[in-house]
């Protein structure tokens, strides 16, 4: 946990929106879409291992997965986004549903103007594209924070270009197979 004694150091949020959209754009242009998710993915990881272990310093160590779940969704996530997830669900195969239905990184990306009633088009493909950019980064820091705990996770998002900003993060947790008998 953070020292609340000593001074923080913070970056203007509409400079990080900002760097990380001119990053996502960036990278698209010079390596593609694909390349560009699995970098900004990396990016996040790099950031989310190293957020974590700021942000945990001075904690007792983080042993279960549904802990750890509840730690990100409360302390980081307020930490990153300045609020707190709207829903945190689990389903029978184990997976995390994180639910925003407002999250912050997305807000400058809007619907269309008839709330997505029209049929798919250039204009919802590159939303849909220009979303799933914007949000390589915030799942790559999710799973970073999670591997600096110990959980081994993928993380994906889900969202539908109408309902922009709402965004939900699903978490699988990587499980270690266990050896079939001879």
């Amino acid at each position: 946990m953070l020292d609340p004694q000593e001074p923080q150091r913070e970056v203007s949020e509409s400079a990080l929106l900002l760097l990380n959209a001119e990053m996502a754009q960036s990278l698209r242009r010079s390596v593609g879409f694909e390349a560009a998710l699995v970098q900004l993915n990396m990016v996040g990881f790099t950031t989310g291992m190293r957020l974590a272990t700021r942000l945990t310093a001075s904690r007792f160590p983080i042993l279960a997965e549904r802990i750890a779940m509840k730690y990100l969704c409360k302390e980081v996530w307020a930490f990153l986004f300045r609020k707190s997830v709207d829903r945190l669900q689990t389903d029978r195969r184990g997976n995390y549903h994180i639910h925003d239905a407002r999250f912050r990184w997305l807000e400058q990306l809007s619907p269309p103007p008839d709330g997505g009633r029209r049929s798919a088009g250039a204009g919802d493909a590159e939303l849909h594209e220009a979303a799933n950019l914007h949000l390589a980064l915030p799942c790559g820091i999710i799973r970073g924070v999670l591997m600096a705990v110990g959980i081994d996770t993928t993380v994906t998002p889900e969202f539908a270009t109408s309902t922009l900003p709402a965004c939900t993060f699903t978490v699988t947790l990587k499980r270690e197979e266990s050896p079939s008998p001879p």
